[in-house]
C-alpha cells in the first residue's frame, strides 16, 4: 500500500512540475486531458445543487451592488461612483433635473450610469447633465424638448475629465419653438479622450452649435465622436432673410485655438437635413482631426476646414440629390489631405461645392482664411455635381493668397450636365497646382484646361458601405 502511495505522489510531482501549460481554457470540457501513460481517472458524480469547481474563479465573487436613483438630488448624494459600481435612473420623466456624475473608474471597469431601460428616462425642461472624473459611462437617457438656458449645455463633459462615454442617448427638440436670441450648445466636451457614440441628436431650434469640442491651453483633447445620427433641418435668419452665423452641427475649436491640436476623430456619422447656417455642417477649428466614413444626406453646407492645419478628410459619402446649397467638403489652411471621398449630385455653388479650395488673406487674422498651402486631393469620386473642382475661390477683394504646392491626383469626375464644371479655377493670382493622372469626363473647364475623358468612368458601388453607416448610426430605441 506505502508502494503505491509514494508512486502516486511521484507521478504527480513530475507532471505536477514538467513545465506543461494546465492552464484551463475558457470551455471546459468535460474530461480534463490525459497525461501521457495515464488513465483517465473516474469522474465524481456531480451534485444537482454543488458548483463545479472552477480554479479561476473565487468562490463568492464580489459583485458591485446596483443603486437606483430617481433624482439629480438622489445622484449627488452618491458622492463620487468608484470602479465597477452602477447607478440605475428608474424609467419615468423627470423635469428641471441638474445633474452631475462624478465617477473615479478603470479602463475596462467604469463607473456607469443607466437608464433603467434604454428611452425609459426622459428629461425635459432645464434639465442637464454633468460628467466628471475619470472612465465614466453614461447611456440610456433621453432629453425631450429642452428649455434652452442662456451659455448652458444639456450635457458637458467637465473639465479636467477624460475617457468618459455618452453612449444610446438622444436629444430632441422637435416642439421647441425657434430662438436666435438664446445661444445654448447641446454637448460640450471638454477634457481628454472622451466619446460621444450611438446617439440621437434631432431638431436643434435655437442658436448656437450643437455639439463643441472645446480647447484648453496646453491640452490636447483626443475626444472621439462616432456612429451617432444628427439632424438639424430648421435654419434660423436675420431680418434680412440671411442665415445667423453660429448653428454648425459639430465645431471643433475656436478661432482663437485654431493653431492648436485637437486631434480629434469623427467617424461613421449620419448627418441628415443638417442645414444649420447654411455654410458649415462642420466646422474645423483646430489642428490635426479626421473625419472618416461619415455619411452627408441632402445637407445644405460644407464639411469646412475653417481654421487649423494637418487635417485629414478620408472615406466620407456626401448625398445632395440635387438639392439646392448642398456641398462637399471646403480646404482652407495648410497640409490637409483629402482622400477616397464619394461626392454625388452636390447643388452648391460658391463655398458649398463638391470641393473647393479657397484663396486666402496676406496677414489674415486667427479669424481669418489662411492660404491653402500643401493640400493633397486624390482618388475621390466626383459624380453629377454642379461645381466638381472650385479651385483658387474667394468671395472678398482682400482674399489674394493663391492655392499653393497643392497636388490634385487619381480622382474621377463624371458629369452628364453640359452646364455643370468639372473644374472652375480662377487663374490670378496664379494658383500652384499639380494636377496628375485625373479622369474628367463631361461638364466645363474654366480658367484652366486638362486632358478630358472621351468616355464615361466606371464608378464604385457604395450601396452597401452607406447602409453600414447608416444603420450603425443614432440610439439602439426609437426617439418617435
Amino acid at each position: 500500500m506505502r508502494k503505491i502511495i509514494w508512486t502516486t505522489l511521484l507521478l504527480t510531482l513530475v507532471f505536477g512540475c514538467s513545465g506543461r501549460d494546465w492552464t484551463v481554457p475558457e470551455v471546459v470540457p468535460p474530461v480534463q486531458p490525459e497525461s501521457p501513460g495515464q488513465k483517465p481517472e473516474e469522474q465524481p458524480e456531480e451534485k444537482p445543487d454543488e458548483k463545479p469547481e472552477d480554479p479561476g474563479m473565487p468562490e463568492n465573487p464580489d459583485l458591485p451592488e446596483v443603486k437606483y436613483v430617481s433624482s439629480a438630488a438622489e445622484l449627488k448624494a452618491l458622492g463620487t461612483l468608484g470602479a465597477g459600481d452602477v447607478v440605475v435612473w428608474r424609467d419615468g420623466t423627470y423635469d428641471a433635473q441638474i445633474a452631475e456624475i462624478r465617477g473615479s473608474g478603470q479602463t475596462g471597469n467604469p463607473a456607469v450610469l443607466r437608464a433603467e431601460t434604454p428611452g425609459g428616462v426622459r428629461f425635459t425642461g432645464t434639465s442637464r447633465l454633468s460628467v466628471a472624473g475619470s472612465h465614466v459611462e453614461v447611456s440610456g437617457f433621453r432629453w425631450l424638448d429642452p428649455e434652452p438656458v442662456q451659455g448652458k449645455s444639456v450635457v458637458t463633459f467637465a473639465k479636467g475629465s477624460s475617457d468618459c462615454v455618452l453612449a444610446d442617448c438622444a436629444i430632441t427638440g422637435d416642439a421647441t419653438p425657434e430662438d436666435a436670441a438664446t445661444d445654448t450648445k447641446w454637448v460640450s466636451l471638454y477634457g481628454t479622450h472622451n466619446t460621444v457614440r450611438g446617439c440621437t441628436f434631432r431638431d436643434k431650434r435655437n442658436i448656437g452649435c450643437l455639439l463643441v469640442v472645446w480647447l484648453e491651453p496646453d491640452i490636447v483633447p483626443e475626444h472621439t465622436i462616432a456612429n451617432n445620427r444628427f439632424e438639424r433641418p430648421v435654419t434660423l435668419r436675420d431680418a434680412s432673410g440671411k442665415a445667423v452665423n453660429g448653428q454648425e452641427t459639430i465645431r471643433i475649436g475656436t478661432s482663437n485655438y485654431s493653431m492648436q491640436r485637437a486631434a480629434c476623430t469623427v467617424e461613421g456619422n449620419w448627418f441628415y437635413r443638417c442645414h444649420g447656417e447654411q455654410a458649415e455642417i462642420i466646422s474645423n477649428k483646430s489642428c490635426g482631426n479626421l473625419y472618416r466614413g461619415n455619411l452627408f444626406v441632402e445637407s445644405q453646407g460644407s464639411l469646412t476646414l475653417r481654421h487649423g492645419n494637418a487635417c485629414n478628410v478620408t472615406g466620407n459619402y456626401f448625398f445632395g440629390n440635387g438639392m439646392e446649397g448642398t456641398g462637399g467638403i471646403r480646404l482652407i489652411g495648410e497640409d490637409h489631405a483629402v482622400e477616397d471621398n464619394y461626392l454625388h449630385g452636390l447643388a452648391g455653388t460658391g463655398y458649398r461645392t463638391a470641393v473647393c479650395m479657397v484663396r486666402g488673406q496676406a496677414s489674415p487674422e486667427l479669424n481669418g482664411y489662411w492660404q491653402v498651402k500643401n493640400a493633397r486631393v486624390r482618388r475621390n469620386t466626383i459624380v453629377d455635381c454642379k461645381y466638381a473642382f472650385n479651385v483658387n475661390y474667394g468671395s472678398s477683394s482682400d482674399q489674394v493668397m493663391p492655392v499653393v504646392g497643392t497636388l490634385v491626383e487619381e480622382n474621377t469626375v463624371s458629369l452628364s450636365s453640359s452646364s455643370s464644371y468639372a473644374v472652375w479655377c480662377a487663374a490670378t493670382p496664379a494658383p500652384g497646382i499639380e494636377w496628375k493622372n485625373n479622369v474628367l469626363f463631361g461638364g466645363r473647364q474654366s480658367g484652366v484646361s486638362l486632358p478630358a475623358a472621351s468616355s464615361a468612368p466606371s464608378l464604385p458601388d457604395v450601396t452597401r458601405a452607406v447602409e453600414a453607416i447608416r444603420a450603425a448610426a443614432g440610439c439602439r430605441w426609437k426617439t418617435e
